[in-house]
């Protein structure tokens, strides 16, 4: 009699487990997200960052949201850069011209393939920096493009121009 409902027992137990991970784990939508909030965190000039810790913080982290042959376009000041070191040395140089910035994505939208592999995203960066005592608010529409290669990864990433 005891041994049934210690199988009833253990198999409540496995599917409490199961129903747990299956409604906590976060969606593609949310990992996209955190992709997005994470590179605006790792691009931000903190407002006593040296040019070594802000190349410190993008070489040790960028790897983390983009891939390596990533490509950037921001056509209205003429950049094409190609590749994640390339990204890093010049995101690096950002904060020999700004005190600070920071970016944040609003409104956005998020389109993934069927097969979850490729997704597209339409948002924008809402920059705030400061040059000189001046700050300064941009607004910009970024379409991005990542892939999933078992962490989702920015592949490309087009700056329109300021509204």
């Amino acid at each position: 009699m005891r041994k049934p409902s210690l199988i009833g027992l253990a198999c409540m137990l496995v599917a409490g487990i199961a129903i747990y991970f299956t409604l906590t784990r976060p969606s593609d939508e949310d990992k996209i997200k955190k992709v997005l909030s994470d590179f605006a965190a790792i691009v931000t000039v903190k407002p006593n960052d040296t040019i070594i810790s802000r190349t410190a913080r993008l070489r040790s982290r960028m790897s983390e949201v983009v891939l390596d042959d990533v490509a950037v376009r921001v056509d209205e000041m003429h950049v094409d850069i190609r590749g994640r070191q390339k990204l890093e040395d010049d995101a690096a140089k950002v904060g020999l011209m700004y005190q600070d910035a920071e970016c944040t994505f609003i409104n956005t939208k998020i389109e993934i393939d069927p097969a979850a592999t490729f997704a597209k995203v339409d948002t924008t960066a809402l920059v705030t920096a400061k040059a000189g005592g001046d700050r300064k608010i941009d607004k910009r529409a970024v379409h991005v493009l990542l892939r999933k290669d078992g962490d989702w990864k920015i592949d490309t990433l087009d700056v329109a121009a300021a509204e």
